[in-house]
């Protein structure tokens, strides 16, 4: 057992751990990443700065100071004693970790003339909060909650395995996935979600269809970050979701690959490979997607502004036909003791076609028909994004004091045609007359740069300063371009009324400052933020474009108390916003799903602010996490989707500024591991209130909810995982309407084979057919029952294996929690 530990400790302190890099077999290495044998020796002890006791099993690591290569470790006895042989004359930074416990570095100089160094005893504080990150390591960690961030593994939830990164995060609890890949946390679709780190450009349908077509097998993990300090960008009223790729190397070369199948006509495949010798890192990754998604949906309508009485019956069928190609990479270079220099690239492709029919039946008020109309779609669309960033960082002598900066790029392009087909038809079904046509072509261009720039540096020894800055320049252009189709002139031509280009422009200028406070059990953390933003965007048809600007302030607070190693409590509060950049919020010009469903912007939109404070209460052993939060959320200027009808029976859905809107309850997350069982279950109950007068009499709304996910696993052989995934979510009263409930099951079994170097995984996504979503519309003019099914459910296999590492030499998975990237 101790053995394993040391393993375990070498691996999560000497290199960064990857779910699918492995470690080539034990050979010297040419390139001399370990020293050779010496007579040196290092020796000390390790003990609670709190209690004086000695920390058992605390991780030891030695690096060389010249380049911060591994030369050894070691983990401490049950006395807290430590002793590591055969150092080569040198310099080296000997570094010691607990879990619960910040971890501290110790330089020391081995020589000729004094080759045994006596450490004396190392004294750890206590972490009164993980705000730093930490590595927790553990066989079949699958989650790690601190009171920041939640952090959940991909690689151990096999009913993700041929999947998505909408799967993943439909395993992840408190966040919640509609049938539209909108994605929200605690009832909120207000969520920023973040690729590595860093805020996606991609916004709306746009973000959806990427996600959808993003292989699961290329995530690593996703943190969830509900109150996020004043050093990440403010985006985001309901929070932080960060999906962390997979990029991590071992020494030598290693790597995967995995491919899938399903009965949905689903296909799947994907590759890795790493690289790591000496200063040099590299990784690379390639994912395939191609899916065959059937949806149908179904609306029905009492037109109230009618007397007499007339309603709408409207069924809809929809295929999409989606293929994605996604390549990542990342390249690391330690220039010397301090210096590193990185790269990081993100490339997807995103392609598919599409068919749907929609049928209409009027009838009048006794439900007797009286009109048939049918709308024939056929469609086909291409989409890209480029995410790239150069990096430098550099590490001054001294714990915590370092200088980051990095440039980034994000370009995406979004392209596609409908063609659509009008039949009016006798009530037997049979056409009348030459059908309407016309072909709709649309595009979207999202661009953004930035440079930002994070400082850091110890005050002393209880405390810590972070500054930064960060700026940026974002933009995007829309075209619509609208065609129908003449039986005069026997060929297309353009309408004026539905052609349009919309452009948008946005600056941002950031500044932040953050304190760190430590003493004893307590940590306090104030900080602010301080931004400018103007912006700037107009259509083709109007002839004066809208100016805006605004400086925003926003401050972030934590205190935290850690009674003693179990026990943990946080008081945190944040200030964010909801900018209205989104073509969807901004765009007037009117966009037609149909005839009768017609949605357009709103540019005089403003943008949202939120004051969020959360209750932190953890406690933690070896077998489990129990986490507590309560929260209240007052967001000012809240942004609602709102629906109208005219008299023709159009309805129109736009975008407007609810006075205000409060949120609270409470979040409960447990994570646990006991014998074969391992698992985490959470659940989010919520009341929302929103003031929407400013809008009309009937729009406020008073809502209670709730969210609740489980998933369980089962090892029930050394090579047999089975696993189970529920999530349910309440029906929830909003604006103008109810949604109704939505219940989720999806079952996995894993087949680890001899050897440990492939498994296999069979799925069942949906089990219980179950993938539904209604609405209920209430208003005086009308009301509005729709249901929307997508047929999910299907059995999927999927083999994965790894190269690069005898099986014998695995180490037990590690989860290191993710910082998210969005300071300055």
């Amino acid at each position: 057992m101790r053995r394993l530990l040391l393993v375990v400790a070498l691996c999560a302190l000497g290199v960064p751990g990857g779910a699918h890099a492995q470690r080539p077999p034990s050979r010297p290495d040419r390139a001399a990443q370990v020293p050779a044998a010496g007579p040196g020796i290092v020796r000390g002890s390790v003990q609670s700065a709190g209690t004086g006791a000695p920390v058992a099993a605390a991780s030891v690591a030695v690096r060389r100071s010249a380049d911060s290569v591994l030369v050894t470790g070691a983990l401490t006895s049950a006395d807290g004693a430590f002793r590591l042989r055969g150092l080569p004359a040198g310099r080296y930074d000997v570094q010691v970790s607990a879990l619960g416990y910040r971890t501290a570095v110790r330089r020391v100089q081995v020589t000729a003339a004094a080759p045994d160094v006596q450490l004396g005893t190392v004294r750890l504080a206590v972490s009164a909060v993980a705000l730093e990150g930490v590595t927790v390591t553990g066989q079949r960690r699958q989650v790690v909650l601190t009171p920041d961030r939640n952090t959940f593994a991909v690689k151990d939830m096999p009913a993700t395995q041929g999947g998505t990164a909408i799967d993943v995060l439909r395993n992840v609890p408190g966040v919640d996935v509609d049938i539209d890949n909108v994605v929200s946390l605690r009832g909120n679709s207000n969520v920023v979600i973040q690729i590595d780190g860093r805020p996606s450009p991609m916004k709306g349908s746009q973000l959806g269809d990427f996600l959808a077509q993003l292989p699961a097998n290329t995530v690593e993990k996703v943190a969830v970050v509900p109150n996020p300090s004043a050093k990440y960008e403010p985006e985001g009223i309901a929070g932080i979701v960060d999906i962390v790729m997979k990029k991590q190397t071992d020494f030598g070369t290693s790597g995967g690959i995995s491919a899938g199948g399903g009965t949905t006509g689903q296909l799947t495949g994907s590759g890795n490979v790493g690289y790591q010798r000496g200063p040099l890192s590299l990784y690379g990754s390639y994912g395939f997607m191609r899916d065959r998604r059937v949806r149908t949906e179904s609306l029905f309508r009492q037109n109230l502004y009618l007397d007499p009485l007339t309603f709408l019956d409207e069924t809809t069928s929809r295929t999409d036909w989606p293929r994605s190609h996604t390549l990542t990479s990342n390249a690391a270079y330690k220039l010397g003791a301090g210096d590193e220099l990185g790269a990081d690239l993100l490339f997807s492709t995103r392609s598919g076609s599409r068919e749907s029919s929609i049928l209409y039946r009027d009838l009048n008020a006794t439900q007797s028909l009286t009109d048939l109309r049918n709308q024939l779609t056929s469609g086909d669309h291409g989409e890209s994004s480029f995410e790239g960033a150069v990096s430098h960082k550099h590490a001054f002598a001294g714990e915590q004091h370092s200088l980051s900066t990095e440039l980034r790029a994000d370009i995406s392009s979004e392209s596609g045609t409908n063609r659509f087909t009008r039949d009016s038809m006798a009530l037997s079904g049979s056409p009348l007359g030459s059908p309407q046509r016309e072909n709709e072509r649309s595009g979207e261009r999202p661009r953004v740069l930035s440079l930002k720039t994070d400082y850091s540096r110890p005050l002393g020894a209880h405390a810590r300063l972070e500054a930064g800055y960060k700026g940026t320049s974002s933009g995007f252009r829309t075209t619509l371009n609208t065609d129908v189709f003449s039986y005069v002139t026997n060929a297309f031509a353009p309408d004026t009324t539905r052609t349009n280009a919309f452009s948008y422009r946005q600056f941002v200028h950031a500044g932040y400052a953050l304190l760190h406070l430590e003493r004893g059990r307590l940590a306090l953390e104030p900080g602010l933020r301080l931004e400018h933003t103007s912006t700037r965007f107009g259509t083709s048809t109007q002839s004066d474009d809208f100016h805006g600007g605004y400086d925003s302030f926003f401050p972030s607070a934590l205190i935290a108390f850690t009674r003693d190693e179990t026990h943990e409590v946080t008081l945190s509060y944040s200030k964010r916003i909801r900018r209205p950049d989104d073509v969807d919020l901004l765009d007037p010009t009117i966009h037609y799903q149909d005839p009768l469903n017609l949605s357009r912007g709103n540019p005089d939109l403003k943008p949202e602010y939120i004051h969020a404070l959360e209750l932190g209460l953890q406690r933690s052993d070896s077998r489990s996490t129990l986490q507590l939060t309560p929260f209240f959320r007052r967001t000012v200027n809240a942004v609602r989707r709102i629906r109208t009808i005219d008299d023709l029976g159009v309805a129109t859905t736009t975008f407007a500024n609810v006075s205000t809107s409060d949120a609270y309850g409470t979040d409960l997350e447990v994570a646990m591991r006991q014998g074969r069982v391992t698992g985490f279950a959470g659940a989010s109950a919520f009341r929302q209130v929103s003031d929407a007068a400013n809008l009309g009499a009937g729009l406020s709304a008073q809502t209670y909810g709730w969210t609740g996910r489980a998933n369980l696993t089962v090892h029930a052989t050394p090579l047999v995982d089975v696993q189970t995934l529920l999530s349910y979510r309440s029906p929830i009263t909003q604006e103008q309407g109810r949604s109704s409930a939505r219940t989720m099951v999806n079952l996995a079994m894993r087949q680890k084979l001899p050897g440990d170097r492939a498994s296999l995984t069979l799925r069942v996504a949906d089990v219980l057919n179950t993938n539904t979503e209604g609405f209920t519309t209430i208003d005086p003019r009308f009301t509005q029952q729709s249901d929307r099914r997508q047929h999910a459910r299907g059995v999927f296999l999927g083999v994965n294996y790894m190269f690069g590492k005898p099986p014998k030499e695995h180490r037990p998975d590690t989860l290191d929690l993710p910082e998210p990237a969005g300071g300055g």
